[in-house]
């Protein structure tokens, strides 16, 4: 039993290869936290260039390189024990932290879990110290001939703690993190160049940034374009603290969180105060599912805020919380009121006409032909399944003869649904119906995206979602973390019925939709299906990601809210809710419709 003699535990000092591989498990979470390490030691090392280099998603090799001052022979060695920082002496340096990197773990936690290689040379002398370590081996040093600068080498991260191994995810996740973090560093420090190559292509390179063309020309090559020629530069100043940066306009918005990018004193961090008071800023402007895409600098005097609140750095404290709050959400909702009275900024950048028109398909010149959806049994010789018209309207029934139920085979559901006639609709959002048991109230958004959702559902299943071919392609220009995205997933969007051609450039050409969709907004949807197959890993159910995934797709080409129809169309989606699977709720779980009974209704007004 605990707490017998027998069983007493004893207090005891760690083994340094323990403490430094424990330690480890804090800093270096996957690759990409190796690199965000690296890259922050090399920019607290004065570097103006930056080069890195991944092999399989970082887990076989990175190398970081700059041009930063260096170190010689015995800094270098010192470099690789734990707690050795040239960031702090004094406890008061703690609450005034200048620098990014200040610990002193990040070179000795790595070093205990890969084979690390760090070499380096300061301008002095003419050559540098290479020392290699490999686990707990004894380190091997000599001299190396090399620019001024750091180089430092991981392989096999790691290799001698499987447990941890095994839980980094595949090559194409690990891969999407590390862009994730290249791309906040880039923003952090325009004045830097960096460049990033994978499996030996270069991915991205980007010249440090000085003037106001060239700051617009890294944060298109980070953000897009898009968000370029659509956002507002704002400014913000109150007593000591400086906000400011470049917010995306209302309608483009993201599926997550992952474009809004925040910078205290030019560390990259998530906030929850701050991400809440920027939803504040667009409540009356965006969907509350939508997120919308920002860049901001938050900059303040070092002792007014904590960076010292976790193990990576990512949260930081501040001491006027309610202040911040304040000035984020005053400062972002004024740059969103005087939208209307801005001139519009004209596009930074166009695509090439002629570059678009060359990569046209050859099915763009002929007639386009929007195939019907997947025909499900009718009820009897009289009762049409209606269908979706080119313009994404309702065809009606080639006769709106009403079969009472009585007179109806039983549906697919396991009780019957008889939506009966409609009536009309309200605020342009929802059809009233009268059937035999009582009046109707349908939301034609969500019940139009369940009937699309269950249609691509039984179409991927029979692997034959049938596609529209555009008639002029869609132009995408990314940002080269969505360009790298989307080129990662481009064999699952091509079988989830998107044709995508790659131009080059970070640009790319949208030329097919799924039939069903084929008039969805292309840019937002083929960006929110990116974002959901960036969800995947090893672990999760492949069939439960696609199904969220033409949920997705579903939202997009479904007939919006605030959409005046036609008696003829209300009736036809009453007609095609009655032969949809799980029609009761949309594939986000809200209700469809909803019945008040001829009871119900007499009992509202007293009559029974």
């Amino acid at each position: 039993m605990f707490g017998t003699q027998n069983m007493r535990p004893f207090i005891r000092q760690l083994p340094v290869t323990l403490a430094n591989q424990i330690a480890a498990g804090e800093v270096v979470e996957r690759p990409a936290s190796v690199i965000k390490e690296l890259i922050e030691n090399s920019l607290d090392a004065g570097a103006t260039q930056i080069d890195i280099h991944v092999e399989k998603g970082g887990k076989r090799l990175i190398r970081v390189t700059d041009n930063g001052c260096g170190m010689d022979h015995d800094q270098s060695l010192l470099a690789l024990e734990r707690h050795a920082t040239s960031k702090i002496q004094s406890v008061e340096d703690l609450f005034q932290i200048k620098t990014l990197g200040f610990r002193g773990e990040a070179l000795p936690s790595m070093a205990s879990v890969s084979h690390l290689e760090l070499e380096s040379r300061i301008p002095e002398l003419p050559d540098g110290t290479r020392i290699r370590l490999r686990g707990t081996e004894s380190p091997n040093i000599d001299r190396v001939v090399m620019p001024p600068g750091t180089r430092i080498t991981i392989r096999n991260l790691f290799y001698n703690t499987p447990a941890r191994l095994k839980f980094l995810r595949a090559d194409r996740t690990e891969l999407n993190h590390i862009l994730e973090q290249i791309q906040q560093l880039t923003l952090s420090y325009f004045q830097v160049g960096f460049k990033l190559s994978i499996d030996g292509r270069e991915t991205l390179s980007v010249l440090p940034a000085q003037q106001e063309t060239q700051i617009e020309e890294r944060l298109a090559s980070v953000m897009g374009v898009d968000f370029v020629n659509n956002c507002l530069e704002l400014s913000g100043i109150q007593e000591n603290t400086r906000l400011h940066g470049w917010i995306g306009m209302p309608h483009l918005n993201r599926t997550n969180s992952g474009a809004q990018h925040l910078f205290v004193n030019g560390r990259w961090v998530r906030d929850r105060m701050i991400q809440q008071a920027v939803r504040e800023a667009y409540r009356d402007q965006m969907a509350r599912d939508r997120y919308p895409i920002m860049v901001l600098y938050l900059n303040l005097p070092p002792d007014e805020v904590d960076v010292n609140v976790h193990p990576a750095k990512r949260e930081v404290r501040f001491a006027h919380k309610d202040f911040i709050y304040s000035l984020v959400r005053r400062t972002l909702t004024e740059a969103l009121a005087s939208v209307n009275t801005n001139t519009p900024r004209e596009p930074l950048f166009t695509p090439a006409d002629e570059e678009v028109i060359a990569h046209l398909p050859k099915a763009a010149s002929q007639p386009a032909y929007w195939p019907a959806p997947p025909v499900r049994p009718t009820r009897d010789s009289s009762y049409h399944t209606p269908r979706v018209s080119d313009s994404g309207s309702f065809s009606p029934p080639p006769s709106p003869k009403y079969t009472p139920p009585s007179a109806l085979p039983p549906s697919k559901h396991e009780t019957p649904l008889d939506l009966g006639q409609a009536i009309g609709q309200i605020y342009g959002t929802y059809i009233l119906a009268q059937s035999p048991n009582g009046v109707v109230l349908v939301d034609q958004h969500a019940a139009h995206e369940r009937i699309v959702y269950e249609s691509l559902k039984t179409a991927l299943a029979q692997n034959r979602i049938e596609r529209q071919g555009l008639l002029i392609p869609e132009t995408l220009q990314l940002s080269s973390s969505e360009a790298e995205q989307l080129r990662l997933h481009h064999e699952k969007l091509t079988q989830l019925g998107v044709g995508i051609k790659d131009l080059g450039h970070n640009t790319f050409a949208v030329h097919e939709l799924p039939a069903l969709l084929a008039h969805a907004p292309a840019r937002e949807l083929v960006m929110d299906m990116v974002d959901e197959l960036n969800q995947f890993n090893t672990t999760s159910a492949l069939t439960d990601r696609l199904h969220k995934i033409l949920a997705r797709m579903a939202c997009h080409g479904s007939v919006r809210a605030n959409r005046p129809l036609k008696t003829e169309e209300m009736n036809a989606l009453l007609r095609q809710i009655e032969q949809t699977p799980r029609a009761g709720q949309c594939s986000h779980g809200r209700p469809t419709h909803i019945t008040l009974t001829r009871n119900d209704l007499e009992k509202m007004f007293a009559r029974r």
